[in-house]
């Protein structure tokens, strides 16, 4: 041990000693280099002769000592450079730099390099190209350098040899060390790969001796610890915990509209009566009641009898949260309006509950096995049936299952007691309000992830004071004979590029309860295939794969796949599988299934260091053990960042970018392809069925506060989502996860990219059981991977969870899934950072995010009438805690303060509540259709996805949102569906260029560009015939706005027509280079508009058919239409219309729809715009 530290110290100290080389130096520096990574950076400081600890408390202290110029940065400076060096790989043309002194890409530089496998020194662009040595380099060894300036000019040393003179620079450079540098542009430039060990820089010019002696001994090179130049990923150090006291009773909410009475939900005879639905699996509906663990004195085994007396406990709603229940009963008034929410104690959070029902068991059930399953209980449950303790399970999104064969009777009714428990760390709340702002993202229950973390509290959602805890999901029985069918998986590959056949493989888990072998048939059904096996299950649980080599009828021609909406129909397919003994079924699942093969192509480091443009295709992995993408903190390096986001100010750590490595045993595999023709940064691209989908959507936060997630609750929002032309709805940190969620997302054709339960990595505390965290993570894994609409599996919102999750995530997406890409991080790794969460400049959306975005926000004002429904009366003008409680944020992440300035310059301060939001509503159609129009600008160029934070409000909120909780839709709403049209002219706001995107598979269109004055004055006209690319951007012209204009407002009317002269698309916009000069709209007359309205029934629903027409002279901006109850003058929703916010030129006429649920009120359309006086118009 003695004899290795003495050799490490003396290759470390070989310089020193007898050899006349001074101590003082900086170094040594010993850095490893990929080829396609980072280089690294060192501060040159001049010693100030304080002692560094002695600096560190004193700057602490606000004393802080004089700066003290580096002497080695002046031009004429002596100083000598040594190190070693080992290349990865020899440089045959061109140049890279190893190591040196200040800006490689400055005027001046001293830099050591390599050109032409031959050393040389690079001294900055002042010297146009660097001064080479006739010597050339040794492949696969270490080469000593050395660099000896003497105020004059530097002399080059290679392996103890003089190789090259240069003079010196006679400029300063700045003050830092630089190792293997960026190549920077122009010139054949490359990026050093390899080694570089005991670099030192002295602050004297060496003699020949000197370097004679450096050289003379050569390190043991092994032995240094090496920098990576190109760092891994780190593990989390720090984070918050909330809101850690008692908030300052100052800054609470108040309110002049007071607090609500409770008001209970009338019952239903549905409610009382508990039922058994469905066929075998049945729901048990009905009959639950719902009491406060503390005022209930008797024990789990006798409130599971039936002789035990619920008395005054509450009718429950199941599934549902208990909070629901309380509401529903009239206990406490509805917490989304108002500040009503102040009026629910926090206790809730802070107690447990028992639910307990009676029911009978359906007489089909006998003699069969029976499994009692909870689909989703917040947080934990202990369960109960007939006086035995069944179990519990921990977790909200683990199902529990019971086997209850000899505990149910048949012949009575059968008592089920459940104790449930809210997360055990359910935090403080914080109560938003102009005066304490926002508060923190959540808090100490991220702890207890998996649940609903969010319920403590975001900046878009408040405090839901029973943290979602209850029976949350459906309860149902099963029945079964000894052998049950498990979760069904199904897995497609195209394996022709025209995708005319679909190779379809089923997996079939089995579980055979008995203690012995059963043979039997699995049977598939789906469409007219039909495939069986004969199998002998022994006990125990069994995977059974039907492949199309066995059985060549699951190789299916011209199949009916799913697309992602706006590229295709999302083509659903009905899979029955059944097992069958003795002529018997003894279980059996059915499932509905997409045929599709999602790949992915993305910039991954191989083996040697290098960046590959791949495309991953999981589905064509044989093995599912083995992994393709290293996806653990060590596999994730940072590098320099290849499409930096255009805009000023940037922060130094938004400059780099991260990337995935691929695993060596992934290279050559099937499953990994080489992208051809390179790409233009490292973002991930999603591709589905081959094609590369342009990936356009939003973020969940949550779909509903209290989780009343039925599928009619929730199918609203899909439909509007697939009618703004979305394609992608990110379920953020899993709160979504529930099978309605995932069945909608398959049929309306909206990819999901779906989260785990952790939060932004330093900053939200980390998940403290990680094994309960996988368990929940394995169970839902297997309940929805059979759901095509998942494309994304995703460990963390914003950072990578804590290794022992993170590769236990990675390894449960490979064994239980292997068809789909698993990611560690929403941001960074293969994507763009989050954010901005607040108003740009409009043009700003066309320069940032270039990649692939997850997260881009703005404020989101719902309807005049949506913020009337929660806002009272006294509350809605001036701003007021209420618009903060509801998330108008006066600080923070989400400020509105670049909002109401925007407000300010382009159309004034807003007078009251109805001018806000009349102004507030152009700017949001304005801003949401800039975010997608910036992103389709640069299409593939490199954009691949931008989505908005978010798409989806948890409860009635001023931000981040595209349409109302209560299915109303503003404008942000449509200004996102102009932009995101298949087929879409659009004005480029940074050079005011006109492009078409095309989406779609024709080619020939027209493209009509006429450019209007405010009042009605034609100023250009143009035409022009475009042949388009398809899935892609095409330039079609560039009017000369400034000049047109004059410094005045004009309106550019942008209209699309196919090769039919059919119109396809059409885009308003009001422009001025100036944007103050957009208060010339304020000045607008007002139009006139005629409105005829006819009203049809159609699938179950109905239709109206509104045609405006604008009579007057004037342009008519922003039409908005409102469906409303002739009687009441409340509106209809939800309402589902083809376009609003309409703007017209003089004598245009536009046609719309709008679809509704039949029965009900007599409709009537309410009318109101920019330059209209609101009025209602009854259908006739």
């Amino acid at each position: 041990m003695f004899s290795l530290l003495a050799t490490f110290l003396f290759a470390l100290g070989s310089f020193a000693g007898a050899q006349s080389i001074p101590e003082e130096a900086y170094g040594p520096y010993n850095v490893i280099v990929l080829p396609d990574g980072s280089g690294l950076s060192k501060p040159l400081a001049a010693p100030s002769g304080i002692d560094p600890r002695a600096a560190g408390f004193l700057d602490r202290m606000g004393f802080h000592a004089p700066e003290q110029r580096e002497a080695l940065i002046e031009g004429r400076a002596k100083w000598t450079l040594s190190f070693w060096f080992h290349s990865a790989e020899p440089v045959v043309s061109g140049t890279m730099l190893l190591a040196g002194i200040g800006d490689p890409n400055g005027e001046d530089a001293r830099f050591v390099a390599i050109t032409d496998n031959q050393l040389a020194l690079w001294l900055g662009k002042a010297f146009g190209k660097p001064t080479v040595a006739d010597m050339p380099l040794s492949e696969a060894t270490w080469h000593s350098v050395i660099a000896v300036s003497d105020g004059d000019s530097i002399i080059l040393y290679a392996d103890g040899k003089q190789v090259v003179t240069a003079p010196i620079a006679q400029g300063s450079v700045a003050p830092r060390i630089e190792f293997a540098p960026q190549p920077g542009s122009g010139g054949n430039r490359h990026h050093f790969g390899g080694r570089i060990a005991l670099l030192r820089i002295y602050r004297e010019a060496f003699s020949p001796g000197q370097v004679a002696s450096v050289y003379a001994t050569k390190p043991d090179f092994s032995l240094p610890t090496y920098e990576e130049a190109t760092p891994h990923w780190a593990v989390q150090t720090h984070a918050m915990a909330g809101q850690t006291e008692l908030q300052d009773p100052s800054t609470l909410p108040r309110g002049k509209g007071g607090i609500q009475k409770p008001s209970a939900i009338p019952l239903r005879p549905a409610d009382l009566h508990t039922e058994l639905t469905g066929t075998n699996p049945w729901t048990i509906r009905g009959g639950w009641k719902l009491a406060a663990a503390p005022e209930v004195k008797a024990s789990g085994e006798q409130i599971s009898r039936l002789d035990f007396s619920t008395g005054n406990w509450m009718v429950a709603t199941v599934p549902g949260t208990v909070l629901t229940t309380m509401i529903d009963r009239g206990i406490y008034p509805d917490p989304d309006y108002g500040l009503n929410n102040l009026a629910i104690p926090e206790r809730l959070a802070h107690q447990d509950y028992w639910y307990r029902v009676a029911f009978k068991v359906p007489s089909a059930t006998q003699g069969q096995h029976l499994t009692l399953s909870f689909e989703g209980v917040n947080y934990a449950a202990e369960v109960w049936l007939n006086g035995k303790k069944l179990g519990g399970f921990t977790g909200a999104f683990l199902r529990g299952k019971f086997d209850v064969t000899s505990l149910v009777s048949a012949s009575s009714e059968n008592a089920l007691a459940v104790r449930v428990s809210p997360p055990p760390h359910p935090g403080l709340a914080q109560e938003e309000s102009i005066k304490a702002g926002p508060g923190e993202n959540g808090g100490v229950q991220v702890l207890d992830g998996p649940t609903f973390s969010a319920t403590e509290g975001w900046d878009w959602i408040p405090s839901i004071r029973d943290r979602n805890t209850g029976i949350w999901q459906d309860v149902t029985l099963t029945a079964s004979g000894a052998v049950e069918v498990g979760d069904l998986n199904v897995i497609t590959t195209l394996p022709k590029p025209d995708r005319s056949e679909a190779d379809i493989e089923i997996e079939v888990p089995m579980n055979n309860s008995s203690k012995g072998p059963i043979n039997g048939d699995i049977t598939a059904i789906f469409d007219n295939v039909h495939v069986t096996k004969n199998v002998t299950l022994a006990p125990g649980e069994t995977v059974v794969r039907l492949k199309t080599g066995e059985f060549p009828q699951l190789k299916v021609h011209d199949p009916q796949l799913w697309w992602p909406n706006g590229y295709g129909n999302p083509a659903l397919h009905q899979l029955n599988v059944r097992f069958t003994t003795d002529g018997k079924i003894s279980s059996q699942q059915q499932i509905n299934f997409g045929m599709r093969e999602v790949s992915y192509e993305l910039s991954l480091f191989d083996q040697t260091g290098h960046l590959r443009r791949v495309e991953v295709l999981p589905s064509r992995t044989h093995d599912a053990s083995l992994p393709l993408i290293n996806e653990t903190h060590e596999g994730i390096r940072q590098i320099d960042d290849k499409t930096p986001n255009q805009t000023p100010g940037l922060a130094d750590w938004m400059k780099h970018a991260w990337v995935h490595s691929l695993e060596a045993v992934a290279e050559g595999s099937a499953s990994i392809r080489p992208v051809e023709g390179g790409w233009p940064g490292t973002d991930l691209v999603i591709k589905v069925n081959g094609v590369r989908i342009a990936t356009r959507g939003g973020n969940w936060g949550m779909d509903d506060s209290r989780k009343r997630v039925s599928i009619e609750n929730l199918e609203p929002y899909f439909r509007l989502h697939r009618d703004a032309h979305v394609n992608m709805i990110r379920d953020w940190m899993g709160q979504n996860s529930e099978e309605n969620f995932y069945a909608l997302a398959d049929k309306y054709g909206l990819m999901v990219w779906n989260d785990f339960w952790e939060s932004t990595q330093g900053y939200n505390l980390e998940a403290q059981d990680p094994q309960l965290f996988l368990e929940n993570a394995r169970d839902s894994i297997l309940h929805f991977r059979h759901h095509p609409s998942i494309v994304i599996w995703c460990g963390r919102n914003e950072g990578v969870p804590q290794p022992i999750i993170n590769e236990g995530l990675a390894n449960l997406v490979r064994t239980l899934d292997h068809t789909r890409y698993y990611t560690g991080s929403s941001n960074q790794v293969n994507l763009r950072n989050s954010g901005p969460y607040q108003l740009q400049t409009l043009d700003t959306y066309y320069r940032i995010n270039r990649g692939f975005s997850v997260e881009l926000g703005i404020p989101s004002v719902p309807t005049l009438e949506g913020l009337e429904a929660f806002i009272p009366e006294p509350d809605r003008w001036p701003i007021s805690d209420t618009w903060a409680y509801h998330d108008w944020h006066q600080q923070g992440n989400g400020t509105v303060a670049p909002f109401m300035e925007h407000m300010a310059t382009e159309f004034g301060a807003p007078t009251g509540f109805e001018d806000f939001e009349r102004k507030a509503q152009m700017i949001d159609y304005d801003a949401h259709r800039a975010i997608f129009e910036g992103f389709a600008a640069h299409l593939w160029q490199p954009n691949s996805a931008r989505m908005i934070w978010m798409t989806q409000s948890a409860w009635p909120s001023t931000e981040w949102n595209f349409l109302g909780h209560d299915y109303d839709t503003q404008s942000s709403f449509y200004g996102t569906q102009k932009a995101c049209e298949p087929v879409h002219a659009q004005l480029d706001l940074t050079d005011t260029s006109v492009d078409l995107i095309n989406l779609s598979d024709a080619k020939s269109f027209k493209v009509e560009t006429r450019v209007v004055s405010l009042d009605g004055k034609v100023l250009s006209d143009q035409s022009n015939q475009i042949e388009a690319v398809s899935n892609g951007r095409t330039a079609v012209g560039k009017p000369d706005l400034a000049k047109l204009a004059a410094g005045h407002t004009v309106l550019i009317v942008l209209k699309v027509m196919d090769a039919n002269d059919k119109p396809v698309s059409d885009n308003f916009y009001w422009w001025a280079k100036d944007e103050s000069s957009y208060r010339e709209l304020n000045s607008l007359p007002k139009a006139q508009i005629t409105v005829s309205i006819s009203v049809s029934s159609d699938a179950g629903e109905r239709k109206a058919t509104v045609k405006i027409r604008n009579t007057s002279p004037t342009p008519a901006l922003m039409t908005r239409l409102t469906l409303k109850d002739a009687a009441t003058g409340e509106r209809i929703l939800p309402a589902y219309y083809s376009e609003n916010y309409v703007s017209l030129l003089p004598d245009e006429e536009r046609s719309l729809t709008i679809a509704f649920p039949s029965g009900g009120a007599k409709p009537a359309i309410g009318l109101r715009g920019w330059n209209l006086e609101s009025r209602t118009i009854d259908v006739k």
